[in-house]
């Protein structure tokens, strides 16, 4: 099978695949993605017999990772048609898709798995999960707060108002999608396609303070996305919920895993339960590596240590590589000092990131760490200790390299809430 990037006469191919394995044809979001969102020049595609027979959509994002931004693709709408399903055209189609992304010179990929198992045989391991809160509305009233003031958007024009929740909502969090105005317009634009609500609550001076997506039409009422910047500002939003109970019977709604509100719920036992939402890979180990940084204090000082790094599918990344932490990563020449950031940077203040260098292509030699490719992306995204990897078998290495990474790469809050 030949794969490729697809071309605009892919269009109506690629689209009845979708068809066939997602959403028909006749579905708003169908309708929305494909007349506006669509774009052959980030899709892969799979050719056999001059037959389309399967497709990976490489939807372009910014993430924030350990407070810096980095460039990524979120794999979406992974399909084979079902002729071509158990012939390892999956592996080949994800690979094929890593070696593009390799070309942009991207580090890390994430996808939401419909089922985990199939892509972590291929490096993907799940770095992002989620609280799923489900009650009957009648029990939602001890959640609430009736202090706040309610109001719906009806236009992508109002982006604006959203966006400085969302912002706040995520500060300190990492391996969420940055949002600027085409991101929030392209969101907004598919939420009022599908007939889906958005609701804020604003506090006495204007201010929002809470805002939630949701939609109507069925006996459970669905909450796509809740972001809040205060605990008075959730119970608001569940309170307009509330005021729904002639239109639904039951609430589902989705909170960071860094949420802690479910200690204070009055009937926990129920309805309260968390679900896999994001997986992240390496692309490149290096450019991964070298993307994202370290603890400022804790990399004042120049340590050297060898990664052995273990990828049974990108044969690339395979081999053991010479890191370097500390003062001198920080890839600044004192020529570079233009103002008091560099000079702290120049001096190590601010750790920078490390500087890597492939020694061997062979995984076997002798390392201080040994790590498979699906932990590595773990402890760079901060969802996983060094110490807690070392315990489910997936890094090896001396005590003294384990508390190190753990000092340079502290486990971190992980969130992200993009369904496509």
């Amino acid at each position: 099978m030949e794969f490729r990037l697809a071309i605009p006469t892919d269009t109506e191919e690629v689209s009845s695949l979708w068809a066939y394995c997602f959403e028909p044809k006749e579905d708003p979001f169908f309708q929305y993605y494909f007349e506006n969102c669509y774009e052959p020049e980030n899709t892969m595609v799979g050719i056999e017999e001059g037959q389309l027979l399967s497709t990976v959509h490489l939807r372009q994002y910014d993430l924030n990772v350990r407070g810096t931004t980095i460039p990524t693709s979120y794999m979406i709408g992974v399909a084979t048609h079902p002729a071509a399903r158990r012939g390892g055209i999956g592996g080949a189609l994800l690979l094929s898709s890593l070696e593009e992304l390799k070309q942009r010179d991207q580090g890390i990929t994430i996808l939401m798995p419909s089922k985990a198992a199939f892509y972590q045989q291929y490096g993907w391991e799940l770095y992002a999960h989620q609280w799923v809160q489900t009650l009957p509305l009648d029990e939602l009233r001890p959640m609430t707060d009736r202090s706040l003031h309610f109001g719906l958007l009806n236009s992508v024009e109002q982006w604006t108002l959203l966006a400085p929740v969302y912002d706040e909502y995520t500060t300190g969090l990492s391996g969420y999608a940055v949002r600027g105005e085409t991101e929030w317009k392209r969101l907004l634009g598919s939420f009022f396609a599908e007939g889906v609500n958005v609701a804020v609550a604003r506090n006495e001076v204007g201010d929002i303070e809470a805002y939630c997506v949701y939609r109507l039409g069925a006996p459970e009422i669905m909450v796509s996305e809740l972001v809040y910047i205060s605990r008075r500002g959730q119970k608001s939003m569940l309170n307009y919920l509330y005021n729904h109970r002639s239109q639904g019977e039951s609430i589902r709604w989705n909170e960071g895993l860094h949420d802690v509100g479910y200690r204070f719920h009055p009937n926990g036992k129920t309805g309260h339960t968390t679900m896999p939402y994001m997986m992240s890979r390496i692309v490149d180990v290096q450019t991964a590596v070298e993307s994202i940084p370290v603890d400022a204090d804790a990399a004042m000082m120049e340590i050297t240590f060898t990664l052995a790094v273990r990828d049974e599918l990108c044969a690339w990344n395979e081999g053991i590589y010479e890191i370097t932490l500390g003062c001198a990563s920080a890839a600044l020449d004192i020529a570079d000092v233009q103002n008091k950031d560099d000079l702290m940077r120049l001096l190590g203040v601010n750790g920078g990131t490390p500087k890597v260098k492939k020694i061997s292509d062979s995984s076997e030699g002798t390392s201080d760490v040994y790590i498979e490719v699906g932990a590595l992306s773990l402890l760079l995204m901060g969802a996983v200790s060094a110490n807690e990897l070392a315990f489910e078998e997936k890094i090896q290495g001396g005590q003294e390299w384990l508390d190190y990474l753990d000092l340079v790469y502290p486990k971190q809050n992980t969130y992200i809430n993009e369904w496509w």
